[in-house]
């Protein structure tokens, strides 16, 4: 019954990826039969935009965010994660993800710069100095408990603001080659980057809740992870590469 349940929500979720963009694509050829005039067909696309970076932070606070483990018991078959190897693989995941989370910042930090301001140069230049200060500071937030979920949000917004950038900046016809940084004008859909930045932070996210779960890296030992305990990884593979369907959809 369970398998059937998720078979049947995954099969609504993905009829409505395909038709939603299709939907807000007549939208849009309908208001411009009267383009001079206010109607309800420019304001039912405008908002539409917020529909999919609103579902994406609610499904992620949800789902992504607050994770339980049940832990197995232990199991001669299986040791543990300690010592040296326990150090590697924090030390891995912990900077992964504070690189992840600075430069994504980043990015839209430059974009907003940018389009506000017309000298910024000191402002928006990111140096090795400053990465490696910003890298230590988000390192040190995910450390403790409330300042990991601060920064989970944090990061949430940061998708929202550049989402909705970029949805305004393409129904106003208006190009953000000049503002964006210049290692992303090769992608032609800029939500391609926005919505990898995040399916990596929230893999990186997960691995770090998983080592960082309870007392597991004070006691300074974590449990190998059985297949089921890898299967929300999927689960989040799985939404992004929807959602980068809509995208791709949308803007086609």
């Amino acid at each position: 019954m369970i398998i059937k349940f998720s078979l049947l929500r995954l099969s609504i979720i993905i009829l409505l990826v395909i038709l939603f963009p299709l939907v807000q694509k007549q939208w849009l050829n309908l208001y411009l039969f009267d383009i001079n005039n206010l109607s309800i067909y420019k304001l039912l696309y405008y908002l539409s935009g917020l529909i999919a970076p609103i579902l994406v932070i609610i499904n992620s606070l949800n789902k992504f965010t607050y994770y339980k483990f049940n832990f197995h018991k232990k199991n001669n078959n299986y040791s543990d994660i300690s010592g040296k190897s326990l150090f590697i693989v924090t030390l891995v995941i912990l900077i992964i993800l504070s690189i992840l989370i600075s430069n994504y910042i980043f990015i839209n930090l430059k974009i907003i710069l940018n389009l506000l301001m017309s000298n910024n140069e000191y402002l928006v230049h990111y140096d090795i100095d400053k990465q490696i200060l910003f890298v230590v500071i988000i390192s040190i937030f995910l450390i403790f408990k409330k300042t990991k979920f601060l920064l989970k949000k944090i990061t949430l917004i940061n998708f929202f603001i550049f989402s909705i950038i970029n949805w305004y900046s393409h129904i106003n016809n208006s190009s953000l080659n000049d503002v964006i940084p210049f290692y992303i004008l090769k992608f032609e859909n800029i939500n391609f980057v926005n919505i990898v930045f995040l399916l990596a932070i929230e893999t990186m996210f997960y691995l770090w809740s998983y080592i960082s779960y309870n007392s597991y890296l004070s006691d300074w030992n974590v449990p190998r992870p059985y297949k089921k305990e890898v299967t929300p990884i999927f689960n989040v593979i799985i939404f992004y590469l929807l959602v980068l369907l809509y995208y791709s959809i949308l803007f086609k």
